[in-house]
């Protein structure tokens, strides 16, 4: 299954998981900043190469989609090879931020 809810801090469904690798054209243009026409080359590329491996790969292989657009689709919803998203705990986060300094 491409898609799976988002369950944020208030419990409330925040946004929608799209697995790019699995992803229909329809499932691609419901992420936030995929046309339809980025949909149709992201598939393309998809079908003549193979999978996505990562954001990286998805930025190198798909023209227009750069590491910056990568990031903003990910933030979006978009997935790479995952059917899920685990949200992390407020305390993960809080980690994370200060591993990043």
């Amino acid at each position: 299954m491409a898609l799976g809810m988002l369950a944020g801090a208030s419990g409330h469904a925040s946004a929608v998981a799209v697995d790019v690798n699995v992803a229909t054209q329809s499932q691609l243009v419901s992420v936030r900043g995929i046309g339809p026409r980025t949909a149709q080359i992201i598939i393309d590329e998809r079908r003549r190469a193979g999978p996505f491996e990562s954001f990286e790969d998805l930025s190198d292989r798909v023209k227009g989609i750069g590491p910056s657009k990568a990031s903003r689709l990910q933030d979006a919803g978009l997935t790479v090879g995952r059917r899920y998203f685990v949200v992390p705990e407020p305390a993960d986060v809080a980690d994370h931020a200060k591993k990043r300094k």
